[in-house]
């Protein structure tokens, strides 16, 4: 996908103010980032892992707003940043980026050591952080099983006592760009504290609507957070943090490497093939409802942090945290403006998770951890795909241009969608077609032909449906040892239970694929056998062509209470410990 960078370019600050107390000290020092990364506070520099870390300051000094810009400058670390919904991470060159209910990150992300992993909730806005902390190659000792390939922790800035301070900054630039962002800290006496954050960004697409419109691949972001810190004795620490986030930006710029994009009504080409230039897409009417391209996604959690120091040398730390995400995807991928294919991605997910780890650390050459967790998650997706049999027909029979009807047109420009609606055309496809799958073993009259194309459905919907409930248990342990000034070993282990119940299922909604029908019709006289062959005349020669043309028992179907149950059937895969 052709992504660009404009913005970073042609953004420019407008406003910064900056308020800190008489506590954050006056003179500018070089910024020394000390890290979690093995569950005890290290400067970066003496972690013997492969960890990239950024300070709140050289997040500023590079203009690190998400995912995406941070992975320009971290070696090994790649995001892919196609939507909030579908983002993809890459550690040495491994995809993590599935938005199954029931996968599992490869890739882990992670804040304040809560994981956000599940793909459609873990894009979120880099503001207001404390540091980031990217650790690269098998982390599940230190991360858990999720980090098999790497994990990124986001540190938020969290409440102090030891001073007011805030901030505020206004940037603008092109393609409308603008950004409010602010923030607060308020000591509540020497015991608690308040800050509360927040960030506003927009940006314009740059992939252009062909069709009118607003332009794809825009930006349309607001998240709040909110935090408290609690110090009831110096030896006792509670964090307590909430967070949420909404986005609604215009969707995927998917193009079509083989077509033009063009006018739906009329023909006309209306832009080249190029990734950047102007994407004809749109979402066909009544589609879900009537929902048109675009995302709506929210995301919203709280999370307890607290630390007791129970000696000088064993501090006990607890992370509890409840999150929920609710993600929805409408997209036109066959990249073209004949509604050939569209889909919704909706997906929702929530989650549960506590941990406990008692560190040690007494300043000598051993320190180490252990520790236990619980996480549960329920996820559920959904994922109807809407599709034109007509227009569906043409192209897995290379007639897209429609030049078998003496359109003219070229190769590579669809004939507008009104043609596709002419039976004679239609039909005389559907002989090719049949006749090939069936290898001239079933060879359908003009009329029957013509009466199948006249049912072919404008609108035919298959979807599917996931659900994954997991119940998961951990324990870890960890230690290091410092052999000499220079050199340092460390080991862990970390056992985990799993328990997981999965769903799948699969339903036509609103009737059965005619075409779907006369392929399988097709494909049963190609057997050869005298039996293949009574079947398929009789699919074809069926009085009720649309409710008879498709196999009455596909391989699963939906588990939804609002299909009828004869067109409904559940399949449940259920995994016990480990697996």
């Amino acid at each position: 996908m052709f992504m660009s960078r404009a913005r970073l370019m042609a953004a420019a600050s407008v406003a910064v103010l900056s308020i800190a107390g008489a506590a954050q000290g006056q003179e500018a020092a070089v910024e020394e980032i000390v890290v979690t990364a093995q569950k005890t506070q290290q400067q970066a520099i003496d972690v013997p892992i492969a960890l990239t870390a950024y300070g709140a300051e050289r997040l500023e000094a590079l203009g690190v707003q998400d995912f995406a810009d941070l992975s320009l400058f971290t070696p090994g670390f790649e995001v892919q940043d196609q939507s909030p919904n579908n983002p993809g991470f890459v550690m040495r060159g491994i995809t993590s980026d599935s938005t199954d209910a029931f996968a599992e990150a490869r890739v882990s992300v992670f804040q304040d050591g809560v994981s956000i992993s599940k793909a459609q909730g873990s894009y979120v806005e880099l503001f207001d952080l404390e540091r980031v902390e990217v650790a690269k190659g098998p982390q599940s000792t230190l991360f858990g099983r999720g980090a098999l390939i790497g994990a990124v922790n986001l540190i938020q800035a969290k409440a102090s006592t030891r001073g007011f301070d805030g901030y505020a900054k206004v940037e603008g630039g092109d393609y409308s760009y603008r950004l409010g962002e602010a923030a607060v800290n308020v000591p509540l006496g020497e015991q608690a504290a308040v800050r509360l954050a927040g960030r506003m960004r927009y940006r314009d697409g740059y992939v252009d609507n062909a069709l009118g419109g607003d332009a794809f691949q825009s930006v349309d972001t607001k998240a709040v957070r909110a935090s408290v810190k609690l110090e009831p004795t110096e030896r006792v620490s509670l964090d307590v943090i909430a967070n949420f986030q909404k986005d609604e930006p215009t969707g995927t710029a998917f193009k079509s490497n083989g077509f033009a994009p063009t006018n739906p009504q009329t023909g006309a080409v209306l832009s080249d093939r190029r990734p950047q230039s102007a994407a004809a897409l749109a979402a066909p009417a009544g589609f879900q409802g009537g929902k048109s391209l675009g995302i709506d996604r929210k995301v919203w959690g709280v999370a307890g942090l607290a630390s007791f120091e129970l000696t000088d040398s064993l501090t006990l730390n607890s992370i509890t945290a409840y999150r929920e995400y609710h993600s929805e995807e409408v997209f036109d991928p066959d990249g073209i403006s004949l509604p050939i294919l569209s889909g919704l991605n909706d997906g929702d997910g929530e989650q549960l998770s506590q941990e406990l780890r008692l560190n040690y650390d007494a300043g000598g050459r051993v320190r180490g951890f252990i520790g236990a967790g619980l996480f549960k998650s329920d996820d559920t997706q959904r994922t109807p795909i809407q599709f034109d049999e007509r227009i569906a027909l043409a192209t897995v029979t290379g007639q897209l241009n429609a030049g078998a009807a003496g359109s003219g047109l070229p190769a590579t420009t669809p004939a507008p969608a009104a043609v596709f609606g002419n039976t004679a055309f239609t039909g005389a496809l559907l002989r090719g077609l049949v006749a090939a799958q069936s290898g001239n073993r079933l060879i359908l009259t003009p009329a029957q032909a013509t009466a199948i194309a006249a049912n072919l459905r404008a609108n035919h919907v298959e979807q599917t449906l996931a659900t994954s409930d997991l119940d998961a248990f951990d324990v870890f342990a960890d230690v290091s040892f410092d052999v000499t000034e220079r050199l340092e070993v460390s080991a862990g282990i970390r056992f985990t239970r799993d328990e997981k119940t999965t769903g799948f299922g699969s339903s036509v909604v609103g009737g059965r694929s005619v075409l779907g029908g006369a392929i399988g019709a097709a494909q049963l006289a190609a057997s050869g056998t005298p039996q293949g062959l009574s079947q398929a005349q009789a699919i074809i020669g069926a009085p009720a062509v649309p409710a008879r043309a498709a196999n009455p028992r596909g391989p699963a179907a939906a588990f939804r209470p609002d299909l009828p149950a004869d067109d409904q059937q559940r399949r449940d895969f259920r995994a016990g410990p480990g697996g």
